[in-house]
C-alpha cells in the first residue's frame, strides 16, 4: 500500500500546476487513516478512528486514543490530506466547515454526511468526540499546542 501511495504522490509533480489526481473517497480514507495512524500511533497507544467522512477535498474523522477522543478536520492540497483542525462538536457544524476554507454547499454536504455517519455509531462513542473541547487550528503542525493537550 504505502509504494502505491508513493507512486501517486510522485505522480502529481507530473500534473499541471493545480490538479491532482482525483481520490475516492474510499482511497482518501484509507490516505487520511495512514496519515493520522503513523502520525499520533505510538506503542501501546492505538488509535481508533470512525467515522471517516469525505466530501470533496475536506473530511471529518472521529478519533479516539486512551482516553482523550474528538473530531479532526482535514484538506487535501496537492494531492496530500493535512490536518487543520482538532475539535469537538464544532467540527459537527457547517458554520465551523466554512469559517475553516470549505465553500458553502461543500461544508453543508459534509456536515450532514457526518450526522448521518455518526448516527450509525454507538451513542457513546459519540458522546466522547465532543470531550475534545475547544476548536484548535493546526497551522499546518502535526499535533496541536501544548495548552491544548488535556490528560
Amino acid at each position: 500500500m504505502r509504494a502505491i501511495l508513493a507512486l501517486l504522490v510522485s505522480l502529481t509533480a507530473f500534473l499541471p500546476s493545480g490538479m491532482a489526481l482525483a481520490q475516492t473517497p474510499a482511497d482518501a480514507a484509507t490516505a487520511i487513516r495512514q496519515l493520522l495512524s503513523s502520525t499520533f500511533e505510538k506503542p501501546g497507544s492505538t488509535l481508533s478512528l470512525d467515522p471517516i467522512v469525505v466530501e470533496g477535498d475536506g473530511a471529518v474523522v472521529g478519533w479516539i486514543q486512551g482516553d482523550m477522543a474528538g473530531r479532526a478536520f482535514l484538506r487535501a492540497r496537492h494531492g496530500q490530506w493535512t490536518i487543520v483542525a482538532c475539535g469537538g462538536d464544532a467540527l459537527k457544524a457547517a458554520v465551523t466547515l466554512q469559517r475553516l476554507g470549505l465553500p458553502f454547499a461543500q461544508a453543508g454536504r459534509l456536515a450532514a454526511s457526518v450526522a448521518r455517519a455518526e448516527a450509525t455509531l454507538d451513542p457513546r462513542r459519540v458522546a466522547r468526540f465532543a470531550t475534545f473541547g475547544e476548536l484548535v487550528e493546526m497551522d499546518g503542525q502535526p499535533h496541536p499546542p501544548p495548552a491544548a493537550h488535556r490528560h
